[in-house]
């Protein structure tokens, strides 16, 4: 494989990895618009919101049975088809519950893509898992400062009134990162991502590795999308607004340096428990630096808990590629992110509702500090399987 090959399949795994992410985190920032514009409450943009991380993990039992049956290339441009036609279909003037089917839709998309990407990295990279399992994260990174930072921008200078097109523009490259996806199957088959498959593949639920990963998916994602509910809160309590902007960027834009980082080293990494116990013993402490330091010490915790997130993500992304035979990733994955999806949708709700009862986000952090826990616990056992 040339140099140029390898670039190119890069690219595509970065490519990928935004659609992983931008279409969910367009609704945030146009979440004044849905709710003064539209009349959609505060709940439903929740909803909407939150519903896709349910969606990536049922859905990925789906995945899991496409790439058995039709092979990942199939897979990928089905994922793609349906993240575009639902990110469009928003776009659609209409009420809430039309709203709230398109964004089902989308997120199928999403479980297919996120559930065919383990296996497509390894066949795309095979000597190179861990590092283009960092590269696919990177572009889920850029895909959600994208949506976040860049759809106001797109609103401002070119969509105006028209602003519900956000929904469609955003999807506007799709056809072509389809285009490289076909183009990138056509190369010979023992050296594509897009080999075909003879049977469905079984989900994996026996394979105690299988639940080790969602248990690194779910802390990853759990304190993640927790921390970024309860800093402003924690800043609104403590009399620190004014830093919230600040916070909030420390705590995003640290994942995106983290990735970097696990571009280099990941395939290091891999298989070794001290960088998991590493990441998760430092997110916990992030969560708790943000709720107990005082003055501008909470961005550095919050910093500290999106670079330890993100690298954990990373991580446990790389596993099903790494861990067994390339005919049985789709089904560790699809078992993987059922579970692990299943719990970043259920504990930061159960998360809000304890800081909600209490007034106290150290008690609403306590369960995901304690599912953090037993997931360093259990980190042991990393071994690639040989059947």
């Amino acid at each position: 494989m040339t140099g140029t090959h390898v670039i190119v399949r890069y690219a595509l795994l970065w490519s990928l990895g935004i659609y992983l992410r931008l279409t969910i985190l367009i609704v945030p920032p146009l979440a004044p618009r849905l709710e003064n514009l539209l009349g959609f409450s505060t709940g439903e943009v929740a909803l909407a919101t939150s519903l896709p991380a349910l969606l990536i993990g049922l859905g990925a039992l789906a995945g899991g049975w496409l790439v058995g049956r039709m092979g990942v290339l199939v897979t990928l441009l089905a994922g793609l088809t349906v993240v575009a036609l639902g990110s469009a279909a928003r776009s659609v003037p209409g009420g809430f519950a039309l709203f709230l089917l398109a964004t089902v839709v989308m997120g199928a998309g999403v479980a297919l893509l996120q559930t065919a990407m383990p296996r497509f990295a390894r066949a795309a990279l095979p000597q190179r898992i861990g590092r283009a399992t960092a590269i696919y994260t990177n572009g889920l990174l850029t895909g959600e400062l994208i949506a976040a930072g860049g759809t106001g921008w797109l609103i401002s200078w070119f969509l105006g009134e028209a602003w519900r097109l956000a929904f469609t523009v955003w999807v506007l490259p799709v056809p072509l990162i389809a285009l490289g996806v076909a183009l990138l199957g056509r190369e010979r088959r023992g050296d594509t991502p897009a080999q075909s498959a003879t049977r469905a593949e079984a989900v994996l639920w026996r394979e105690p590795l299988v639940w080790k990963t969602a248990l690194l998916l779910g802390s990853a994602g759990s304190l993640y999308f927790t921390g970024n509910v309860f800093v402003s809160t924690i800043l609104q309590d403590t009399g620190r607004s004014a830093m919230l902007d600040a916070s909030l960027a420390a705590l995003n834009g640290t994942q995106l340096l983290s990735s970097l980082v696990l571009v280099v080293f990941a395939d290091r990494l891999l298989g070794r428990r001290w960088p998991l116990v590493l990441v998760l013993c430092g997110a916990s402490l992030g969560a708790l630096g943000m709720t107990w330091l005082p003055g501008p010490w909470i961005g550095a915790a919050a910093g500290l808990l999106g670079f330890c997130t993100s690298a954990t993500l990373t991580l446990a992304l790389a596993m099903p590629a790494w861990l067994v035979p390339v005919e049985r990733v789709a089904g560790f994955a699809a078992g993987a992110l059922c579970i692990g999806y299943c719990i970043v949708f259920v504990a930061p709700v159960l998360a809000g509702w304890l800081e909600d009862l209490t007034g106290s986000a150290t008690v609403g952090f306590a369960p995901l500090l304690a599912l953090a826990l037993v997931t360093v616990a259990l980190t042991g056992g990393f071994r690639p399987r040989t059947r």
